[in-house]
Formats: C-alpha cells, sequence, structure tokens
C-alpha cells in the first residue's frame, strides 16, 4: 500500500507543479528525487512481498518500469548537456569533440518559402557528418543535434549530448516495456489481440434582399482552381477563400455566395461590397460603437474618415486590414518567381517587383488581375475564363511538377468542406442517443458504417491534400480520435447493444469541437521538427488510447445511471486503453530524443499525460492491494472522474497551460 500511497502524493506534486508558472525547475529537484526514490524502492518490495517473479510477463512489465526509472537517474546524474554556436567556417569544441561548420542551409518546401528541414554540413573530429532535424550525429558517445540558427544564415546552433549510459539503460527499459506489454495483451484475452496487434504494427511502422455583385459561379469556381501561396505553403485559391470568408464573416459562404465569389467579389466590385454588413464583430466596445452582429467596411471610419483606435478595436482593425487585402489584391499571391539561386517568391499585383524579373513575367504579374477586372465591368465572361486559364499555365510553366496536383487540389477542397461542416456530426449524435434508447440492429450497424467512412475519407483527403499523414494539429487529432472511437466500436460492437451508440456519440463529440474549435482548418507544411515517422506512431497510440478511455467514461456514467451492460466492457478495455497511452509516451520521449537530445522536457503536456497514466494505474491493481475497484460503484465513479485528467491534458493544457505541444 506504501506504493501506492506515494504514487498519489506525486502524482498530487505534477499536478501542483504544472499549475505554478516558472516552475518547471521543482520537477527535478531534491524533494521530487527523494520521492521518485522512495517509489521505486517500495514497488521493488511490492514485487517480492506479491511474489510477481513467479508471474513472468506481470514481473517483466514492473520491472520495466523500474529500469525506465533507473536511465533517468543515471541520465541526471551523468549525463550532461552543451548548447554551441558556430559560424561557418568556424570551429569550436564540446567535450572532447572539435566541431568545425563547413555549411548551413535551409532545405524548402518545393515551390515555396516555408522551411522543410534546416541542415549543418559538420567536421567533427576531422569526419565529416550532416545534422539536420531528426538526423543526429554520433561520435564517441557524443550526440549532435539541429537545434537552431543565425538569421543570418551564417551560423548554426548545436545541441550536444554525452549520456551513453542513461540512454542504454533508458531503451532497454523502453524495450521491456513494450514488450511486457504486447505479451500481456496476448496472454490475457482474445479480446485484446486486436489491440495487441495494433501495438506490433507500431513498432514495425439566410438571404439579404440587395445582395453585393458578384461574379458568376462558375467563374469564380475557375478562380478557385488557381494556385496561391498562403499559409507558407502553395494552395487551391479556394482554400484562400474558404479561411478569407470565415475569418471576415464568421461561416462559409455568405447569403448563398460560394466562398470564392465573396473573394472575388472584394476585388473587383469593392464599391459594393465595403457597404455590405458582413463582416462579424466580437469584442463588445465595438459591437456598441458600430452596432450588433455584422456590419459594413463603411462601419468602420468615423465622421472624419478615420479608423478607430488600434488599443480600442483591435478586432475591428484586424478584420478591416483583411478586407483591404483582398480588395487591394495584396493577399493574392499567385504569380510565382524563381530567383536566380533557385527558391521561389510568390507575388501578388502590388507587391514590389523583382529587378531581375523578365519583362514578360513583369507585365502578367502586374497587369493581369488589372485586365480581368476591365473584362468583368464588360461582363465578357468569356475572355475572363480564357485570361484565368493563361494564368493556370503560366504557373504551370513556372513551376511544373512542384505544384499540387490535380488529386491533391480536388482531395483539399473536398477535405474542407467535410471538415467545415457540422452537420453530419450533429446527425450522428442524434443517432447514437436514439440508438441509446431505442434498439434497431440493422439501422444502428449501417450508421456506424456510414460514420466510419465519412471519417475515414475525411482524413485520408488531408492525407492525400498534405502530403503527411494529418495529425500534426489539434483539430486534426480530434478526427483521429474519432476515427479510433469509430473503429474500437466496430470491434467491439458485439459486447453490448450499447456499444455502438456510444462509439456515434464520442465519435460526435470529437468531430464538432473539432469543426467549432477551429473554424478555420488548415493544410499545412509540416514543421521541421514534426517531418518524423515518429509523429504518426506517438499521436496514434495515444489517440487510440483516449477514445478508450472515452468509451470507458461513457460507461462509468451510464452505469451511474442505470444502465448496467456496458461496464464489463470497460474493464476489459482498460489494459489496452493504459498500454497504449504508455506506449504513446514513450515512442514520443524516443522522438524528442532523436530531435532534441533528451527524453523528457517537463512540457505541460507531458506532465499531464504522466498524470492520466498514472491516474488510470490504480484500478491495475484490483487483484493486489486495491481490491475496492472490484466493486462496480467504484470503478464506474473512477472511469466517470478519471476522464477529467483526459480532458485535463488535451483541452486544459493548450487553452491554460500552454507549452510545446499546445498546437494539438
Amino acid at each position: 500500500m506504501a506504493a501506492f500511497v506515494l504514487l498519489a502524493v506525486i502524482i498530487a506534486a505534477l499536478v501542483a507543479i504544472s499549475c505554478i508558472p516558472g516552475a518547471e525547475y521543482l520537477y527535478s529537484s531534491l524533494p521530487m528525487i527523494l520521492l521518485w526514490g522512495a517509489l521505486a524502492v517500495s514497488s521493488a518490495w511490492y514485487i517480492v512481498r506479491r511474489r510477481l517473479y513467479r508471474r513472468g510477463v506481470l514481473f517483466l512489465l514492473h520491472i520495466s518500469l523500474l529500469v525506465i526509472l533507473t536511465g533517468a537517474v543515471v541520465t541526471h546524474f551523468a549525463g550532461h548537456t552543451d548548447t554551441i554556436s558556430v559560424r561557418t567556417g568556424g570551429t569550436v569544441r564540446a567535450g572532447e569533440l572539435n566541431i568545425t561548420l563547413n555549411d548551413f542551409s535551409i532545405i524548402y518546401y518545393p515551390g515555396t518559402s516555408a522551411p522543410q528541414d534546416f541542415v549543418s554540413e559538420l567536421e567533427i573530429n576531422g569526419e565529416e557528418q550532416t545534422v539536420s532535424m531528426n538526423n543526429v550525429a554520433s561520435v564517441g558517445g557524443y550526440r549532435i543535434f539541429q537545434t537552431s540558427y543565425d538569421a543570418d544564415l551564417g551560423g548554426s546552433t548545436l545541441t550536444v549530448t554525452y549520456d551513453p549510459a542513461g540512454t542504454a539503460v533508458t531503451y532497454f527499459g523502453y524495450g521491456l516495456l513494450f514488450l511486457s506489454m504486447v505479451l500481456w495483451l496476448i496472454v490475457r484475452s482474445k479480446g485484446h489481440r486486436t489491440i495487441a496487434a495494433a501495438m506490433i504494427v507500431f513498432s514495425s511502422a439566410a438571404v439579404s434582399a440587395a445582395e453585393p455583385d458578384v461574379l458568376p459561379a462558375e467563374v469564380a469556381e475557375e478562380f478557385g482552381e488557381l494556385s496561391v501561396y498562403h499559409n507558407g505553403r502553395i494552395a487551391p485559391l479556394s482554400t484562400l477563400a474558404g479561411d478569407f470568408t470565415r475569418k471576415l464573416t464568421g461561416a462559409s459562404g455568405y447569403h448563398g455566395l460560394s466562398d470564392e465569389q465573396v473573394l472575388t467579389g472584394w476585388l473587383f466590385y469593392y464599391d459594393s461590397w465595403k457597404a455590405e454588413p458582413c463582416i462579424a464583430i466580437k469584442d463588445k466596445p465595438t459591437r456598441r460603437e458600430l452596432g450588433a452582429g455584422k456590419v459594413a467596411l463603411t462601419d468602420f471610419f468615423d465622421a472624419a474618415g478615420y479608423r478607430f483606435e488600434d488599443n480600442k478595436h483591435a478586432e475591428a482593425n484586424e478584420k478591416f486590414a483583411i478586407a483591404s487585402s483582398a480588395a487591394t489584391g495584396s493577399i493574392w499571391k499567385i504569380f510565382p518567381y524563381e530567383r536566380a539561386d533557385g527558391t521561389v517568391e510568390w507575388l501578388s499585383p502590388v507587391d514590389d517587383m523583382p529587378d531581375d524579373m523578365p519583362v514578360e513575367e513583369w507585365h502578367i504579374a502586374r497587369h493581369s488581375l488589372n485586365y480581368i477586372a476591365r473584362l468583368v465591368d464588360e461582363q465578357n465572361w468569356a475572355e475572363v475564363s480564357k485570361v484565368i486559364t493563361q494564368l493556370a499555365n503560366f504557373q504551370a510553366r513556372q513551376l511544373g511538377p512542384m505544384l499540387p496536383s490535380r488529386w491533391q487540389t480536388v482531395s483539399e477542397r473536398l477535405y474542407l468542406k467535410m471538415a467545415l461542416s457540422v452537420v453530419p456530426a450533429i446527425v450522428m449524435l442524434l443517432a447514437g442517443l436514439v440508438f441509446l434508447i431505442f434498439r434497431f440492429r440493422r439501422l444502428t450497424f449501417a450508421a456506424l458504417i456510414i460514420s466510419l467512412a465519412w471519417v475515414a475519407s475525411m482524413i485520408a483527403f488531408n492525407w492525400i491534400a498534405s502530403g503527411h499523414a494529418p495529425c500534426s494539429n489539434g483539430e486534426e487529432t480530434m478526427q483521429l480520435l474519432a476515427l479510433c472511437t469509430l473503429t474500437f466500436t466496430l470491434f467491439l460492437r458485439r459486447r453490448s447493444r450499447s456499444v455502438i451508440p456510444l462509439g456515434l456519440i464520442i465519435a460526435s463529440l470529437a468531430l464538432i469541437v473539432s469543426s467549432i474549435g477551429h473554424r478555420s482548418p488548415q493544410v499545412t507544411q509540416l514543421m521541421p521538427v514534426l517531418n518524423s515517422p515518429l509523429l504518426s506512431i506517438h499521436v496514434l497510440a495515444v489517440m487510440l488510447a483516449y477514445s478508450l478511455l472515452a468509451i470507458m467514461a461513457m460507461s462509468g456514467i451510464l452505469w451511474l445511471a442505470g444502465r448496467r451492460d456496458m461496464l464489463p466492457t470497460a474493464r476489459t478495455l482498460l489494459c489496452p486503453a493504459v498500454f497504449l497511452l504508455a506506449a504513446g509516451i514513450f515512442i514520443g520521449a524516443i522522438w524528442a530524443n532523436q530531435s532534441w537530445g533528451r527524453y523528457w522536457g517537463w512540457d505541460p503536456k507531458e506532465v499531464w499525460a504522466l498524470i492520466t497514466m498514472l491516474i488510470y494505474s490504480f484500478p491495475l491493481h484490483d487483484q493486489g492491494a486495491l481490491k475496492f475497484f472490484r466493486r462496480d460503484k467504484v470503478f464506474a465513479i473512477f472511469c466517470a472522474a478519471a476522464f477529467l485528467s483526459v480532458l485535463m491534458t488535451y483541452f486544459g493544457v493548450n487553452f491554460i497551460l500552454g507549452g510545446l505541444h499546445s498546437y494539438s
């Protein structure tokens, strides 16, 4: 029992420290080290007293945790880390290493100025090495990581670590833990084998009376198929139109008009749109002065013709700037220009054109949209379409294969339409509530399959459009949570008649959060540090765990409400959920060690993921010291209450504590 008391004290200490700004040093303070040491000693005594050495897989599981803790101690006391800066052609010394920077460069995503990787060409003790994000150099027990670079690109900042013993012990512990978890799931029951197999795969790999003037829908649609430089990448202009419209009006489309009609309307029909009350204002001081709800651009000026003061009306001035950027053409970066050094700059018609730009290209970039505006004024739609086609051909000549493929463009447009629509999620939620009360076996199963196909298609479209696994931000991980939940529901549907309704409810809530929590979903390039295969494995493992824990929480709530059929399923899901969460945490630690040279940085989300794993470890010991967890009422209350730690880990950290993981 002493081990569990100490574990509870450690959890309380971690919670307290995470809520104190600037108190990160306390995580590795002497009192915390003593607490972890006392937990290790008491856990060892628990292993001996309970004779776990007679139960092979269970013994291996507990020993692996002690080995990991030992590795952390070795790293803390025996390892050391240096951060060094070196200019191109210069040499610095770090420990026993002489490091010379021969060259530093940034690799950009094709056709953009968005960094894909940072690369340092080094000479370390006479041996040439290349270091980049997620590509570590190892020399004589030292490991060299790319950390940062000088603003003039003439120097690089590197992290040098020396921890051969701690790394070896920790990795050995990770291996033991992963092996023991897989063996435990296989041995325990057939119901766990699907999840065990998944873990093995991880290891392998309203209409206005007077509408503003707009282009015909089909002409605006043609504009949407052009490429534009937006959010640091090449995107369909329809994506820019969607982001612009949602930011300005608070919703997709406007009075039945498409996003493309709204964006092009501000460019070609400015006099009509500036008086249109389409700009959503939320902050109260501005709403009192401008009027509640949506306002027109002309309302942003006082009687003397001045804009509001920035310190009083930040939102109003932000919306003013957004509308103005569309009207002046500054966000229309549709003209790519490849410089002599191979980098590509995307220009709008109002940008300063490069001095070395060929005359023909200069005229196209400077005058094309003006020419189209004249054709629009003449309503010569056939000629407008012809010029749009010529612009598309111009982009293709300039960049060729660097432009997104037709399939990528179509996929992105489909994804954004699906991700922004909250209607399917609401239908899914209502279906789950109805099926929870009424039994329609075939209809319930059909709803599950349709929902699963919808979510899987949406994620697939995003994957095709972005070119990487879609798990790099909060919106995408909530979609992944919905997919994991519906997949588990498909496999668990025979255990209880409540499984499918619960799965539909949980998945729908995740999709609603994804849709309304971030009304402008962006298909973005991966930051260099995220460009690792471990990202997908780490996020998928954690999302699988969260989906199982969500099913357990709903099962506990149903039990407390009088529905007793789901609690046995919740007990079955406990081990897989905890093991998947542990696997996700430690895979994330390996990824961090490959990227930054450290396993653990005590980032708030790391801390709260650890807290969640420790909390859910208590009922795993219901056959030993914590037998009260065998009582259904206790376990049901625990399932419902413990899920608060998951909500804090995912949402609370993002919106309250922040940190490196706040993007997810």
